[in-house]
């Protein structure tokens, strides 16, 4: 074989030969390509967060005024504030360190209107106050379960609370402008009714009433509570009955109508032996 054509053949064999080895490199890069793509493909998306986390939030209308704000007070309590265009506060919603929620409502002017809030023992209420930040309805329900609704007047003092004993007992008391009790209507947990009158000093003065087993009765008593007079009409006889009491308590006169409408009377003694009858 002459030398110009070995040599011609020995360039073409190498030519051949990168040929091949680029060949192979691109066939590499391709399968390395598939395999990313791939594995690419296996890979779950990226999460996206769920949860913002801060000490405070600050929503704001189109003019830069706050409109409500979420964060924690230097005291501990957790508070939501909604504001009006004013940037006025006029609801909030609190949760505080010692475990009290509640709820306040206000008006235009900043005066607390409205309140209601749960203490930590359970106990609830609702407070309704007057343009003066005065309290004038209280109603409460406290952790044993007894309800009862208060009006104030405008120095504060209850003038009525209806109210309701865990025994089921009712009642409804009325007070004067000093805050002293004169008068107050109830049942006892049985259904039986009376009728309370204080004087000026807030001591029981007259009673009216109907026993449990049907005996309408008057009480009249002195400042010190002492019985003085006593009016009833008898369950089993329906037969009328008065009798006055001295300052120490004691029986000194008796009237009586019997069956059949015969009257009597007696007249007893400071010990309430008989001094007289008739007849």
């Amino acid at each position: 074989m002459s030398e110009p054509v070995h040599d011609h053949l020995t360039r073409r064999l190498d030519r051949l030969e990168r040929e091949n080895r680029r060949l192979k490199l691109l066939g590499g890069l391709a399968l390395i390509g598939v395999a990313a793509l791939t594995v690419m493909g296996q890979t779950p998306p990226t999460p996206v967060a769920n949860t913002l986390e801060a000490e405070r939030f600050v929503l704001r209308d189109h003019a830069g005024n706050v409109r409500a704000t979420l964060g924690l007070r230097p005291d501990g309590t957790a508070a939501l504030a909604l504001a009006d265009d004013t940037q006025q506060d006029r609801a909030v919603l609190s949760v505080t360190a010692l475990g009290q929620a509640g709820v306040d409502l206000s008006d235009r002017a900043g005066h607390l209107r409205a309140g209601l809030g749960v203490r930590a023992d359970g106990a609830a209420s609702l407070t309704l106050l007057d343009q003066t930040d005065r309290p004038r309805v209280e109603l409460k329900a406290y952790g044993d379960g007894r309800p009862s609704l208060a009006l104030l007047d405008q120095g504060g003092r209850p003038r009525s609370l209806l109210a309701l004993t865990a025994e089921g007992a009712t009642g409804l008391t009325l007070y004067d402008r000093n805050g002293r009790r004169r008068s107050a209507m109830g049942t006892e947990p049985a259904g039986a009714p009376a009728v309370w009158l204080y004087d000026v000093e807030g001591n029981g003065r007259a009673m009216l009433a109907v026993t449990g087993d049907g005996q309408p009765t008057l009480n009249l008593t002195d400042a010190g509570g002492k019985g003085r007079i006593w009016l009833r009409v008898s369950a089993d006889f329906q037969l009328p009955f008065l009798s006055l009491h001295d300052r120490d308590g004691k029986q000194r006169v008796a009237m009586l109508l019997q069956q059949g409408g015969v009257p009597r009377l007696a007249l007893g003694d400071a010990s309430e032996r008989v001094m007289w009858k008739a007849p």
